[in-house]
């Protein structure tokens, strides 16, 4: 399997502030070349197996969003993608609620996870990923900040 290479949470910080404020590129346009590059990413890890299910755990942040512009771009190379959010659609803002109002809008089906404690979070994403995964769908520092999760 291939290596993915990574950065740290301050080089992506970093990467962003680049993008948004010295090269004027806009968030919504980040995400959606981020979650098309994940999404083919999935596909290729997928091998040549096109139907195979996809689950898209979407956070209520923008990495949430990016994710649910996978969950779009997988749907549209006729994969099944189930979305489960880490809160009730109603609860996300800005860009990520943009996102989800995309997939309704094709009739997807966005599940609100029941609460969970983050270890047996933990636990479970352990399980379905391995180290080579992209760190940015597989990490994240501390426990859910905010939505059903984080309850």
């Amino acid at each position: 399997m291939k290596s993915v290479p990574s950065v740290t949470t301050e080089q992506m910080r970093e990467v962003d502030r680049l993008m948004i404020e010295e090269y004027r590129i806009v968030l919504l346009q980040m995400m959606e070349n981020a979650g098309r590059s994940l999404a083919r990413l999935a596909a290729s890890l997928a091998g040549g197996a096109p139907n195979r299910d996809v689950l898209v755990l979407a956070g209520t942040g923008n990495n949430g969003g990016g994710g649910m512009v996978a969950a779009r771009h997988l749907t549209n190379m006729g994969r099944h993608v189930r979305v489960l959010l880490t809160a009730v659609v109603e609860e996300l803002v800005d860009v990520p609620a943009h996102q989800a109002s995309i997939l309704r809008r094709m009739g997807m089906e966005l599940w609100p996870a029941e609460p969970v404690a983050p270890e047996t979070l933990k636990r479970v994403l352990a399980r379905l990923t391995s180290s080579s995964m992209p760190s940015s769908a597989t990490a994240w520092q501390g426990a859910p900040r905010s939505g059903r999760l984080a309850d």
